[in-house]
């Protein structure tokens, strides 16, 4: 269990370092989404026109550098062919158009005729604060003008030219007599709100969960002093025929148990792509049930033992834990699955058992316990209204646990409760 645990945490961080440098390079996102928006036109032969400001300012290099590294990424994927910037300059001026600025539709079907090409790519650029550039790019057919794709990002500018510019007053001479004139702070730009696409959006959910969880149940004690003998005052509580002796380890496997939960909330949500991701909040409560079941000691065969009552062990667990999802995005429901990982706080009563609590070793052992969680979820997300959504999910769930009776020498104990369960709930989106 502890390989598949490294396997699948160490292929959960790779994705994760993946998909952050997927993420750095916008410039190959806004070649994709344009390439993706073009796949209908048959000659794959586009022009990118340099991008220009939305407010009309001078955006000379500004909108040529943007529009050159986003060539380079498209040369690059080999699914157009690209009309040279040098050829493209040289049109222009010849049709008497702006080498940057808004393509009307006649510019359009003017450049589609001289260029022999179906498609351009043109946009606008929107300043924004601490250095960065809001590009809106646009795919549009030469032949009717029309947008067939759209594709926004912000990039960082890391180049030097084109700074910001605003407008000037002309500035009037003082007459001698007035008080000195204190400039107002100039206002910030106001930061424009990102649209977000047909399927982008946060939830926040609400669930309850169901399902019989096994547990596995571990006593071990490198000075091997697990003492049992034929009373219920021992160590464990447990009493055991024959002479008394002290034990390494004294062990139960896939425990039925008795519980409720676990009950959670969550915060996430899906971008524009498949892939998104959730912080999870849960908690939960198992116990022992009564039950006939087999005992290992020593590490021994399997030995007839009998639970007589369910309160032996009670786990009561606070969670929290992360998802990475993958969905496919539908018109009412989007199916998904994933992977998690967290981590636990576990309260442990063990009414029989002696440990130090309070400094004094005796029963029942109260204790705490850290424990590492892995999930796999499957589900689906019905939406029923704008912003609510039933949310359905079966998942795998493990948490491994680990205490000491409260710090007994040479102890190493461990709980590990799995197995499956269904969780029903609701979703808001924001």
């Amino acid at each position: 269990m502890k390989n598949i645990i490294k396997v699948l945490f160490t292929g959960l961080m790779l994705f994760t370092l993946s998909a952050g440098v997927y993420a750095e390079d916008k410039y190959d996102q806004l070649a994709k989404e344009i390439s993706d928006a073009g796949v209908s036109i048959t000659g794959k032969k586009i022009a990118i026109i340099p991008f220009s400001y939305a407010d009309g300012r001078a955006a000379v290099k500004d909108g040529s550098i943007i529009s050159e590294r986003l060539t380079i990424k498209m040369i690059n994927m080999h699914k157009f062919e690209i009309i040279e910037r040098s050829v493209l300059d040289k049109v222009m001026a010849e049709l008497k158009l702006q080498s940057s600025g808004t393509i009307d539709a006649s510019s359009a079907q003017k450049l589609g005729k001289v260029l022999g090409v179906e498609a351009i790519v043109t946009g606008t650029l929107v300043e924004m604060q601490g250095g960065k550039i809001e590009v809106n790019a646009r795919l549009i057919k030469t032949e009717t003008a029309q947008a067939i794709g759209a594709s926004q990002v912000t990039l960082e500018k890391n180049w030097i030219g084109d700074a910001a510019t605003a407008s000037q007053q002309p500035a009037y001479a003082q007459p001698a007599y007035a008080q000195p004139a204190y400039a107002q702070p100039a206002a910030q730009p106001v930061r424009q709100a990102r649209v977000r696409g047909e399927h982008e959006y946060g939830f926040f959910d609400i669930f309850y969960g169901f399902g019989s969880p096994t547990m596995d149940l571990e006593f071990t004690n490198s000075n091997s002093n697990i003492t049992l003998d034929t009373t219920f005052t021992n160590d464990l509580g447990i009493a055991k025929s024959g002479t008394p002796r002290d034990y390494n380890s004294v062990s139960w496997e896939k425990l039925k148990t008795e519980g409720a939960g676990p009950i959670a909330m969550r915060v996430g949500g899906f971008g524009k792509g498949i892939a998104g991701g959730d912080v999870e909040l849960s908690f939960e409560r198992r116990n022992i049930a009564a039950q006939d079941t087999t005992w290992s000691l020593n590490g021994g065969a399997p030995g007839n033992f009998s639970f007589s009552r369910n309160d032996y062990a009670t786990v009561k667990t606070f969670g929290i834990s992360g998802d990475l999802l993958i969905r496919h995005a539908g018109a009412k429901v989007d199916p998904y699955f994933g992977i998690g990982l967290g981590m636990s706080l576990n309260s442990i009563t063990l009414p029989y058992v002696k440990g130090f609590t309070n400094g004094t070793f005796k029963r029942p052992t109260e204790d705490m316990g850290l424990g590492f969680m892995l999930r796999i979820p499957f589900g689906m997300r019905v939406r029923i209204a704008d912003k609510t959504q039933i949310v359905a999910e079966l998942r795998y769930e493990m948490n491994r646990i680990g205490f000491d009776r409260g710090g007994v020498s040479g102890e190493s104990d461990t709980i590990t409760i799995q197995g499956a369960k269904f969780m029903i709930g609701m979703g808001f989106n924001f």
